[in-house]
């Protein structure tokens, strides 16, 4: 069995997360500014804002369920 520490166990599923997220985000950027769906990467600025954004929310799922995950095994 693979021995994962505990820095893996919350930057594995915040990468996961972040990419998930980031492609939900670009569709959602696209189907707001476009009315379609589609996959355009916005310009810079607006890019950094919503990578920003889902920076923090992937830490903040990604510290929780490590969290949550250490309360449930004891």
């Amino acid at each position: 069995m693979i021995d994962i520490t505990n820095l893996q166990a919350i930057i594995i599923p915040f990468f996961v997360t972040f990419c998930f997220f980031y492609v939900e985000a670009i569709i959602h950027y696209n189907m707001g500014k476009y009315d379609k769906i589609g996959f355009k990467i916005p310009h810079l600025h607006e890019n950094f804002k919503i990578i920003a954004i889902i920076s923090v929310f992937s830490l903040m799922t990604s510290g929780t369920t490590y969290l949550l995950e250490n309360y449930f095994d004891k």
